[in-house]
This record gives C-alpha cells, sequence and structure tokens, in this order.
C-alpha cells in the first residue's frame, strides 16, 4: 500500500498585479511510507469507531 499525497499550489501572482484570478494546480505523489500507513490505519484496524486521522500538515526539513 502507497500514500497518495496531494499537494495544492495557489498562485497569486496575477490577483496581486493586475487583477487576474488565483491560479490552483494539483499534483500528486504517490509515495512509500509504511510507519506512517500503519499510523493512519490504526483506527480502521481496530474498529475504532468513533475515531480517525489524517495529516494536517508537512514541512521540508532540512538535514542538521
Amino acid at each position: 500500500m502507497a500514500l497518495r499525497i496531494i499537494i495544492r499550489t495557489d498562485d497569486a501572482s496575477l490577483a496581486a498585479n493586475i487583477g487576474g484570478a488565483v491560479e490552483t494546480q494539483y499534483r500528486t505523489f504517490d509515495v512509500d511510507l509504511p510507519e506512517v500507513e500503519e499510523f493512519l490505519s490504526e483506527p480502521k484496524s481496530r474498529k475504532w469507531a468513533y475515531a480517525h486521522r489524517q495529516v494536517v500538515g508537512v514541512e521540508i526539513k532540512e538535514p542538521t
């Protein structure tokens, strides 16, 4: 199983400069992250009827 990450880009350059529309683009990535998949699937596998998990943000972490 893979995770599908969908990234939305909102570009307001035209709106800010000439009153144009905000341009929205989507890009999809399928990635294998077994530890994250297992954690996200846990409520379903345990049949927790009133619980769910979701990804609320992702950031780029620079190497130290």
